[in-house]
């Protein structure tokens, strides 16, 4: 005769995350994948960096990421200026160092498509 202990409900719920969540959050994630790259390509149709963005997903122990990848012309990650905006330097020597005319607004690509 045996008695079954349970773990607490914390680490019970940790311990299925590990073990079932890359699975359970993967359809979710290909949806946000999708959705991306369709707001990608519709936000960054006339941008110089359209050709170069890259959307994928990962899967991970307890959950899956979708990753937004830029490279600049720099070869240099640009994701976040793309996504939340930034002051161009050329616009910056044409209007002054931070001028407001010479800020870019952000696409929030990634921002808009987290809501499936």
């Amino acid at each position: 005769m045996g008695y079954v202990k349970l773990k607490s409900p914390k680490r019970l719920n940790t311990d299925i995350a590990i073990l079932f969540g890359a699975k359970a959050t993967e359809p979710i994630g290909l949806k946000v994948e999708a959705k991306a790259k369709g707001l990608a390509d519709a936000k960054a149709k006339h941008s110089s960096v359209a050709d170069r963005i890259d959307i994928s997903h990962h899967a991970h122990g307890s959950h899956t990421a979708v990753v937004m990848s830029v490279k600049g012309r720099d070869k240099s990650q640009i994701a976040s200026h793309l996504e939340f905006g930034y002051f161009n330097r050329w616009l910056e020597h044409k209007y002054g160092i931070k001028s407001p005319l010479a800020w870019m607004p952000g696409l929030h690509i990634m921002s808009e498509a987290k809501y499936v």
